[in-house]
C-alpha cells in the first residue's frame, strides 16, 4: 500500500474516532438528561458521568438522584487528608515507612543518614477504621491515606519538607475519588507551642513573666479569621479536583475534662486545661463556618469525648508522656487521641457517611 493510502485509511481511522466521541457526547447528554432541563452548570459533570458509564469506565459517580448518602460516598476511592489528628499520631501501630529518623542520633548504624519520615499513619487511624470488615463501607481499590502528622495547610498543596516522599495531599485527588476525609488547623495556629509554653510557664506560674495565655490568646484570635478564609479557599480547591466526592471535615476534640484540677502528670494548671479547651471550642466553630461557607460537611467530636478527656477515668486523649523517638524528651502522641479515641472518631465518621448532618 502507498503512502498515500496509508494516510487515507489514518484519517479514516481518526474520523470513525472522532464519530464515535461525538455519538458518546451526544448519547451521555441524553442519557444526562439535558434534554428534561440540566441547567448549564450542572452540563459538564452530568455528561461527564453518562460518557463514564457508556464508556464502561468502571467505577462511576451514582447517576440515581435518589442514591443513598452511603452510595454517594463509597462508588470509588477514599483519600485521607490532614495532620497528627487525622493520620493517627498517638494511637500506635504506625506504618514503618512513616516511622523513622535515620539522624537520631541513638541511631548508630544510619549515623550521618537524614533520611527521615515521621507522619506516622496508624494502623488505628479512624480512616483506616472505617475501611475495616464489618462495618459495611468499601471503597474502590485505590484509596490513598495522606494525612501525616505535623502537616499544615501549606502540606497540602506543597511538598511535605520535613518528611521525605510526602507530596502535596491534594495530588491524590481526582475524578475517581468519591470520599474525602481532613483534619487540618490545629498545627496552623501553632497548638503544639500553646500546650509547651503552658507546661513551662501556665497562667498561675512564673510572676512577672507572660504566661502561655498572655503570649498565645491574641495571635490565636487573630489567626482564626485569617485561617478561616484559607480554609475556605483549600476546601473549593478540594472539591474543584474531586469534583464528585463528598468532602468531611473532622473537628478537634476537647483535651481536658470540664473540670481540671492542677495536675501533676501532665504539667498543667488547671485555668490553662480550660482555656486550652476553649481554644478547641473556637477552632470547631471556626472550621463549621468554613465548612458552611464552602457547602463541604463538617463533625464536631466534641460531646462523643466528653468525659473522656486527660483527667477523666476513661481517658481518650494521652496525657504527657516522656521519652519520645531518637533525642526527643517527649512522645509526639501526647495530647492527641489513643486508639479508643481513634474508634470513637471511626464512629463519628461512619455514622456521617451513613446519614449526614450539615453544619
Amino acid at each position: 500500500m502507498t503512502p498515500g493510502g496509508q494516510r487515507s485509511r489514518g484519517a479514516e481511522q481518526g474520523a470513525a474516532a472522532l464519530e464515535r466521541v461525538g455519538l458518546v457526547v451526544v448519547a451521555a447528554m441524553i442519557v444526562a438528561g439535558v434534554v428534561a432541563g440540566i441547567s448549564g452548570a450542572q452540563l459538564p459533570t452530568a455528561v461527564g458521568n453518562a460518557v463514564c458509564r457508556i464508556l464502561d469506565q468502571g467505577s462511576c459517580p451514582p447517576q440515581d438522584p435518589t442514591a443513598t448518602p452511603l452510595e454517594q460516598a463509597t462508588w470509588g476511592e477514599y483519600v485521607a487528608l490532614g495532620d497528627s489528628y487525622a493520620s493517627g499520631e498517638g494511637a500506635g501501630d504506625y506504618d514503618p515507612d512513616t516511622d523513622y529518623d535515620h539522624g537520631d542520633e541513638w541511631d548508630w548504624d544510619n549515623w550521618g543518614d537524614d533520611e527521615r519520615n515521621r507522619c506516622h499513619r496508624s494502623d488505628n487511624a479512624y480512616s483506616e477504621l472505617i475501611q475495616r470488615e464489618g462495618t459495611g463501607i468499601t471503597f474502590q481499590e485505590g484509596s490513598t491515606f495522606s494525612a501525616c502528622s505535623g502537616a499544615t495547610q501549606g502540606d497540602l498543596t506543597d511538598d511535605n519538607d520535613s518528611n521525605d516522599d510526602e507530596g502535596p495531599q491534594l495530588d491524590d485527588l481526582g475524578d475517581d475519588v468519591s470520599l474525602i476525609t481532613m483534619s487540618v488547623g490545629g498545627n496552623d495556629l501553632g497548638f503544639a507551642d500553646v500546650v509547651k509554653d503552658c507546661v513551662m510557664n501556665g497562667e498561675s506560674g512564673v510572676p512577672m513573666l507572660d504566661s502561655c495565655q498572655d503570649t498565645h490568646a491574641d495571635r490565636i484570635e487573630g489567626r482564626l479569621d485569617t485561617l478561616h478564609d484559607e480554609l475556605v479557599d483549600t476546601y473549593d480547591e478540594m472539591q474543584e479536583r474531586a469534583p464528585d466526592a463528598r468532602v468531611v471535615i473532622v473537628g478537634y476534640p476537647e483535651l481536658f475534662v470540664q473540670d481540671p484540677d492542677d495536675s501533676v502528670s501532665n504539667l498543667l494548671f488547671a485555668e490553662d486545661q480550660a482555656w486550652m479547651n476553649e481554644q478547641a471550642g473556637a477552632l470547631n466553630d471556626m472550621l463549621r463556618s468554613a465548612a458552611r461557607e464552602a457547602g463541604v460537611e463538617f463533625i464536631d467530636p466534641t460531646e462523643a469525648f466528653r468525659g473522656h478527656g486527660i483527667g477523666s477515668g476513661d481517658p481518650w486523649i494521652n496525657d504527657l508522656n516522656w521519652g519520645g523517638p531518637g533525642l526527643s524528651l517527649v512522645d509526639p502522641g501526647s495530647f492527641h487521641p489513643n486508639a479508643q479515641g481513634h474508634d470513637a472518631l471511626a464512629d463519628l465518621v461512619e455514622e456521617q457517611i451513613k446519614e449526614p448532618e450539615y453544619p
